[in-house]
Parts: structure tokens; C-alpha cells; sequence
């Protein structure tokens, strides 16, 4: 016996939008579209020259700042450890 399965395919939720109700898929992409357009605009108020001379100097110090020097690992240390795998 087998048993057939029947798929009815379901509506779409709709999208609440602040003109209305959008129900179709068109207007759901347009809605999303409109809203993504408002969200992400382009930036055009330029940083003022201090912050990028403070960004400059912060930039420089730290890539000046002498590394400290690294824990060397003894050869007793790398056999114990592989005496323990």
C-alpha cells in the first residue's frame, strides 16, 4: 500500500509596509527595495582632517611599537608533549 502525498502549496505571508499592506510578490520586492534604499545611503559628509590626522598617528605609533619577543619552546617541552599524544 502506498500512500500518495499531495503538496498544496501555500500563500505567502504578506508584508506589512508603511503605505499599506503588500501582497503580491511584486510588492513585497519593491517594498524591501524602498526600505534597503532608505537604510543605505551613501556617506558624503567627509571626515574632518583632525580625525584623519588622529587616525595617522594612532596608525603609526601602533606599527612602531616594537613586538615583544616570543616564548621559545625547549625540545624537553615538544617531547613531553608528544609523549602525551
Amino acid at each position: 500500500m502506498t500512500k500518495r502525498v499531495v503538496r498544496v502549496p501555500t500563500p505567502s505571508p504578506s508584508l506589512v509596509t508603511p503605505v499599506g499592506i503588500a501582497l503580491s510578490d511584486s510588492e513585497k520586492a519593491e517594498a524591501l527595495a524602498d526600505n534597503l534604499e532608505i537604510q543605505f545611503q551613501p556617506v558624503t559628509d567627509p571626515s574632518p582632517a583632525a580625525v584623519i590626522e588622529m587616525v595617522d598617528v594612532a596608525q603609526m605609533s601602533y606599527f612602531m611599537t616594537p613586538a615583544s619577543e616570543p616564548k621559545l619552546t625547549t625540545p624537553e617541552a615538544v617531547q613531553e608533549a608528544m609523549r602525551g599524544l
